[in-house]
């Protein structure tokens, strides 16, 4: 387990680890949509992945997110990766994978072309249910957790919530 250094040519993983429905992709969001991390990376993609996503999909959606040309002369994975780590070369990107259900969307489809061609602090965020997949992708421990708030913390959020609507 990693503990802050990396292993992916300066690009870090991250993790944020809880049940369906607890509010990952939420948290993500915030972050995503941070000042700061709009500022900080030249690159940003967010993709949401599911159990049975496409890795000719999962590349295509990433090539335009990043701002590239999706539909390069060959639809293959290769000539995808090529035509995604031409996109990213040499800029700081942030990319967040969504909902991801086991490592391969990282391992297999978009890692080779990040470490390659991402320019050093680039970051990966990664929402999952599983924390098998947080180790699979090396992603740095410990994992942030999004746990269910106590009774007294979710009565307090609605009352926030309730004044702030009236």
């Amino acid at each position: 387990m990693q503990t802050g250094k990396d292993v992916n040519n300066g690009i870090k993983v991250v993790a944020i680890v809880g049940v369906g429905g607890i509010g990952k992709t939420t948290l993500a969001q915030k972050v995503f949509n941070d000042e700061a991390i709009q500022g900080e990376f030249r690159k940003k993609i967010w993709l949401s992945v599911n159990q049975n996503f496409s890795d000719v999909d999962l590349l295509r959606r990433a090539i335009t997110e990043a701002g590239g040309d999706a539909q390069p002369p060959q639809s293959a994975k290769t000539s995808l990766h090529e035509t995604l780590k031409n996109t990213l070369i040499d800029h700081k990107t942030f990319l967040v994978l969504d909902d991801v259900w086991n490592h391969r969307a990282w391992d297999d489809v978009l890692k080779i072309p990040l470490v390659n061609a991402a320019a050093s602090g680039s970051r990966v965020l990664i929402t999952t249910r599983d924390e098998g997949v947080a180790r699979g992708v090396k992603a740095i421990w410990p994992y942030h957790h999004v746990d269910i708030l106590g009774p007294e913390d979710a009565w307090s959020l609605l009352k926030k919530q309730y004044y702030v609507c009236n």
